[in-house]
């Protein structure tokens, strides 16, 4: 997992998602600093722990799927179809509250 800074916004790379989260102040910056110390420490970290997180702690997001060209088409596809259903299910989940 990779996270890097570009203004306004961060960008937190996962194997096949990319997460852009938009910091409005300084206290938004302070909670995703705190939130990347302690995955640090977590073995295994899902992409929705990052999207149950950006929603208690009220930070804007937006993903991304992320194509790997060194891998073959055929594992882009299951990636992709991992991440389209991972997202499905995570709206279908905000719907419900």
């Amino acid at each position: 997992m990779d996270k890097t800074k570009r203004g306004g916004q961060i960008v937190i790379e996962c194997p096949s998602t990319i997460f852009h989260l938009y910091v409005n102040n300084q206290e938004e910056i302070s909670k995703i600093d705190i939130f990347m110390r302690n995955i640090r420490s977590v073995k295994r970290l899902g992409i929705n722990d990052i999207y149950n997180w950006c929603n208690r702690q009220n930070i804007a997001y937006k993903t991304t799927f992320h194509y790997h060209k060194e891998s073959s088409i055929w594992r882009n596809m299951q990636s992709y179809y991992h991440y389209s259903r991972q997202k499905l299910k995570y709206r279908a989940k905000l719907s419900t509250i």
